[in-house]
């Protein structure tokens, strides 16, 4: 049985998602992120980050969500998560690492400036905002481009990159960032009409949003 820890609107949803669009069976740990509990003993012998999500199999813990996805869709052949082809299979993993890399930094910076970082070393707002706008701008213009046919980053259809660009788009939305690129706004919402998403709102994991 796979337990999952992870709390409300975090990069828990990427993993949420993933396990929606298997099928599989699992455990649902939810932690009270503004109570602290990720800080508490129990939980820092799990994730010594004091992050979410974690993933628990079998005894053994994964950290890092883009390796907690992937793991779990390796788990679902059938889901279709992870292409057939090892051409598309790489060109899957290089949306993710383009995610990781390129997308989400922009509206990360932002909201860690504003809520995590202490006042001694946050940066001048006006200055991140622009900085991160240029950033934001030009991945956005990347991924309108990579954007295929399908609907979708590969030519296959949805895939697990699309589970991981899609939440990032989500934190744009969060960080107050606009998404100016048609194309990729018509993508978020194609990602967000999957049943998977309906789910994890009504579950309170995922806030409702306007697109």
């Amino acid at each position: 049985m796979l337990k999952l820890y992870g709390s409300p609107n975090t990069r828990t949803i990427r993993a949420l998602w993933t396990l929606e669009e298997t099928g599989l069976s699992y455990d649902y740990v939810r932690l009270d992120f503004e109570g602290g509990e990720q800080q508490r003993p129990q939980y820092l012998k799990i994730n010594p980050n004091a992050k979410v999500p974690s993933l628990e199999v079998d005894g053994q813990v994964l950290l890092e969500t883009n390796a907690i996805c992937r793991y779990i869709a390796e788990q679902a052949p059938d889901a279709g998560l992870i292409p057939d082809s090892a051409l598309e299979r790489a060109q899957m993993n290089q949306w993710c690492d383009f995610q990781l890399s390129e997308l989400e930094p922009p509206p990360w910076m932002i909201i860690k400036n504003l809520r995590v970082y202490p006042d001694a070393v946050k940066l001048d707002n006006q200055a991140l905002q622009a900085a991160m706008n240029y950033e934001a701008d030009r991945a956005m213009g990347i991924l309108a481009k990579g954007i295929k046919a399908s609907g979708y980053v590969l030519e296959s259809g949805f895939s697990l990159a699309d589970i991981q660009l899609a939440v990032t788009l989500m934190t744009y939305l969060k960080a107050k960032m606009s998404i100016k690129e048609p194309k990729v706004l018509d993508y978020l919402k194609r990602c967000c009409d999957r049943p998977a998403i309906a789910k994890l709102q009504a579950m309170g994991d995922l806030s409702r949003f306007n697109l």
